[in-house]
């Protein structure tokens, strides 16, 4: 009987010194952040598929913290000689990593051979002057 507390008694010494050390280490979970921004964010290629769909891969350069995993936001669109030819896309890249989406240029905005020439905006275009406002 002696033998069989003395063997409780030591479990429940060695339990209890377990969890003290359990109970000191402190866990931080990562933290999802949202970043609306496009600094950091770089096209890696633009590319003209067969069918006039273009391509656009982005890469985020952003460096995430310790315990962050940082997501960046940004609108974009395609733009040929200074003329938006696309719709808005939103766009949502992790840090240090690539995405691409393939889209369509709006039909009869480019002429036929000229798809090369269009060019990635991140952002929204800025606002137009009304022309009722010149002087």
């Amino acid at each position: 009987m002696r033998k069989l507390l003395i063997a409780f008694m030591l479990l429940v010494g060695a339990s209890a010194a377990n969890a003290q050390a359990y109970r000191s280490l402190n866990i931080v979970p990562a933290e999802n952040v949202t970043i609306n921004s496009k600094e950091g964010i770089v096209v890696q290629s633009t590319t003209v598929n067969a069918d006039k769909s273009i391509t656009v891969t982005f890469m985020n350069t952003n460096a995430n913290g310790d315990n962050s995993i940082d997501t960046y936001t940004f609108e974009w669109y395609l733009s040929y000689k200074g003329k938006r030819v696309s719709d808005y896309f939103n766009e949502a890249i992790r840090c240090k990593r690539t995405a691409s989406r393939t889209v369509y240029i709006w039909p009869g905005e480019v002429p036929n051979g000229n798809e090369k020439y269009v060019t990635v905006q991140l952002g929204r275009e800025q606002k137009k002057k009304n022309r009722r406002d010149d002087d």
